[in-house]
């Protein structure tokens, strides 16, 4: 990926009229020169995915798909700036602009009205925002017209997958797809991915990975004289397009030209940096009512313990800020209790890698104390935990299926289960002096695990 002024940047989507190359880079379209290296300039600034730009033929506006409705749909913008036109109202999720008629019209693909999204048929839509024109050849992913010999023909891709063959490399089974001129079938024994049919400079043009990376081929119009003419080997040449004697293609996030599809022609990189600031790279406010994780509220109904994105916040309900009670990056925290009315809240944290309990006073002004932490790798996977109404003890449910009661003291607890069988009436009544003694027992552990009774029937 080409890196200027260490920014790294990703290009993708490219086609070229005359001078100037449009080509998407942080979901907006550019523009940029093709006579050099040259400085792009950003010709849309929505900030949603758009795709597939295409030059009109006269050079003056560029179609392209964009998501700003959430789900793609035709729009139409001046090279030269200004608000971009929707021209279509179909509500398909595969709306494709693939190019323009000679007679100015745009050529597109879309599934709405199918009984399945891979069906997309070929359709016709003119800039004025008519409705657009159903075409008549059945399920196509893909097309061209031209003129060629002084009669108009039509180039169809039909029978792909409905991702492009660097999603499915090197897949050899029946939606490798086919390849149409004028209703001749071309290259019916070529084993591989076809894609980017075009029709350049007398022959017919497209990518396929049929020796295993994808590159860009053509044939002659009677599917003769295979040539390639690129010769990537790590990453896939992909998205080409042309604008009737050259092609232009990403790869691995760079942008290539081939000026003629000669024998001895080769591809060139182009050398594009990107101007203006990295809108889709800057910081932004994450809303916090949209990544709630979890909430206590205290015995009062006046504030709430709240979990956001991992971290931990003291929130008041009515005046007042969030107060942070917990944020170390790396560390997730989640199901906040509340601990009766000692100003103090219990939760979930992974701090050590497995979880543990953590018990953290609430924000002061006399500052901050540091939190306790109890029975860590002790109690598996919490799933759930809740408190008692005075705050003394806490249930836990562990994925392993065992429902443990942790004792929440001042002093040292850990995580340990209670013995099994025999001996066991010992350790509770233990556990409960040592309670009542104020201090946790020696060799005895302040987590117990709960074993329900089974009724004989």
């Amino acid at each position: 990926m080409p890196e200027k002024h260490g920014n790294v940047t990703y290009l993708r989507l490219p086609h070229l009229s005359g001078d100037q190359l449009c080509f998407v880079a942080e979901d907006d379209l550019w523009l940029a020169p093709l006579d050099g290296p040259g400085r792009a300039w950003r010709l849309t600034a929505d900030r949603t995915k758009a795709g597939h730009p295409r030059f009109s033929p006269d050079g003056r506006q560029v179609a392209y798909t964009s998501w700003r409705s959430l789900v793609p749909e035709i729009h139409l913008i001046p090279v030269d700036g200004g608000p971009g036109r929707r021209l279509t109202y179909w509500g398909s999720p595969d709306t494709r602009v693939c190019g323009w008629t000679p007679d100015g019209d745009i050529l597109a693909v879309a599934s709405h009205g199918e009984p399945f999204s891979y069906f997309t048929w070929a359709y016709k839509v003119t800039p004025d925002g008519s409705p657009g024109r159903k075409l008549p050849w059945g399920p196509v992913a893909d097309l061209q017209v031209a003129d060629l010999d002084g009669e108009r023909r039509t180039l169809l891709l039909t029978g792909t997958p409905p991702h492009e063959p660097a999603a499915w490399k090197r897949y050899r089974g029946g939606a490798m797809g086919r390849l149409w001129l004028h209703g001749q079938r071309l290259l019916a024994d070529l084993e591989g991915h076809l894609d980017a049919p075009m029709l350049v400079g007398g022959r017919v043009a497209f990518l396929s990975d049929h020796e295993g990376v994808g590159n860009l081929y053509s044939c002659a119009h009677d599917g003769s004289d295979l040539r390639r003419h690129t010769d990537h080997d790590a990453f896939y040449a992909r998205n080409a397009a042309s604008d009737g004697t050259r092609v232009v293609y990403q790869c691995a996030g760079d942008l290539w030209i081939v000026d003629d599809l000669s024998p001895g022609s080769e591809p060139r990189r182009i050398d594009v940096r990107l101007s203006g600031p990295r809108t889709g790279r800057r910081a932004y406010q994450i809303p916090a009512a949209q990544h709630v994780d979890g909430i206590s509220v205290d015995e009062t109904g006046r504030a709430s313990a709240v979990v956001v994105r991992g971290s931990l916040y003291w929130l008041t309900h009515r005046d007042g800020p969030a107060r942070t009670i917990t944020d170390t990056p790396g560390v997730r925290v989640r199901l906040p209790e509340m601990l009766g009315s000692g100003g103090q809240v219990a939760y979930v944290t992974d701090a050590e890698g497995e979880d543990a309990v953590e018990i953290a006073h609430l924000p002061r002004a006399t500052g901050d104390r540091a939190p306790r932490r109890l029975a860590s790798g002790g109690l598996g996977r919490v799933l759930e935990m809740v408190s008692d109404p005075a705050g003394e003890r806490l249930a836990i449910a562990s994925h392993d299926g065992r429902l443990l009661l942790v004792t929440v003291s001042d002093g040292v607890a850990e995580a340990a289960e209670a013995a099994e069988g025999e001996g066991a009436d010992e350790a509770a009544e233990g556990a409960a002096e040592a309670r009542r003694r104020g201090r946790p027992q020696r060799g005895r552990r302040e987590t117990r695990q709960l074993r329900p009774e089974r009724s004989s029937s």
